[in-house]
């Protein structure tokens, strides 16, 4: 993760908020979080995305021809970022080193093009596509862009409002049930905090070589738990920076009750934490309380009800570590 393309997977901005879709008579439109507005013909039906917002998506039902970005690699493998997603359902039209391919793009004639974006006030900021390729990537089909930052649960229902855009039916069996799971996650969640007040918690990716300790307030679910009671470390990092870096030897300068580590790929294991010399001795990792945390949360209501749980649920079962 020390490369700049691992930097840039690390990397998040500023959230915005925008107005909702809306169908105009036989004509198609949504603005995004942009506040740019696509207005189609018809309602798009080839949809190109890239994999983090196809996850949320596809929980919705929307199935789209073609994905692209970071999270995907030339032989189908999404990692945590890819959620339900079936890769032998859809074209790879960019991956980890090269993550949108415009030729390819035209190939698989998209209606719309679907990614999200960490800073919506940057007109050039869309998530897998690099600023410059841009120019060569608008010309093939117009773009949409969905906040990824702000408050995850405000981003979930901007998914949701575009998966009905885009011909979801909220009222589905199957997506009812989710949305009741994730509602009770929501409602549980406070008391398990409450319950478990004195407890500190810290998010990392912890690499071979160096440490990214989460900020939390720039992170849309982090920003989420904290508003939910979740009593999350500060580390010193500036707001907008995400992440505050350091050696595996400053391992120690947050000693907190439980950590949650990173599941993105090249992260140190437990085991790997417990055998190294300062590491070893964080109260988290002696305590036994250290837990997967994956930064690619899906913002849909089945991955956001994942997300909860895989927090809540550690939590509530651990105990004071640091004194």
């Amino acid at each position: 993760m020390g490369t700049a393309a691992g930097l840039a997977l690390l990397r998040h901005g500023v959230a915005q908020e925008s107005a909702p879709a809306t169908p105009a008579g036989g004509a198609w439109t949504f603005t995004d979080d942009k506040g740019v507005t696509v207005t189609l013909d018809a309602p798009p039906e080839r949809l190109v995305i890239d994999v983090n917002a196809a996850a949320p998506l596809w929980d919705f039902g929307i199935r789209p021809v073609a994905v692209f970005g970071w999270n995907a690699t030339e032989t189908g493998d999404f990692g945590d970022a890819g959620g339900n997603i079936d890769p032998s359902t859809v074209e790879i039209v960019g991956n980890t080193s090269e993550p949108i391919q415009p030729e390819k793009v035209v190939a698989a004639d998209p209606d719309l093009i679907i990614t999200i974006t960490w800073t919506p006030d940057d007109p050039d900021d869309y998530w897998s596509i690099a600023p410059e390729i841009l120019p060569q990537v608008k010309p093939i089909a117009p773009i949409i862009a969905l906040s990824a930052t702000g408050s995850a649960d405000v981003n979930t229902e901007r998914f949701a409002e575009l998966a009905v855009a885009l011909g979801t039916d909220l009222s589905a069996p199957e997506i009812v049930a989710e949305k009741e799971r994730y509602d009770a996650a929501l409602a549980e969640f406070p008391t398990v905090t409450e319950e478990k007040s004195d407890l500190s918690v810290v998010f990392m990716y912890i690499g071979p070589e160096e440490i990214y300790v989460a900020n939390a307030p720039d992170w849309a679910d982090l920003n989420l738990y904290a508003s939910l009671g979740l009593n999350i470390v500060k580390p010193d990092a500036e707001e907008g920076s995400f992440w505050e870096q350091l050696s595996l030897e400053q391992a120690l300068k947050y000693p907190s009750d439980v950590l949650f580590n990173s599941t993105r790929p090249g992260n140190l294991t437990v085991d790997d934490l417990k055998e190294h010399p300062t590491f070893g001795q964080h109260p988290a990792i002696q305590a036994g309380q250290v837990f997967p945390w994956n930064q690619d949360f899906i913002m849909s209501y089945r991955g956001m009800a994942d997300a909860l749980e895989s927090i809540m649920n550690p939590v509530s079962e651990s105990t004071d570590a640091t004194s």
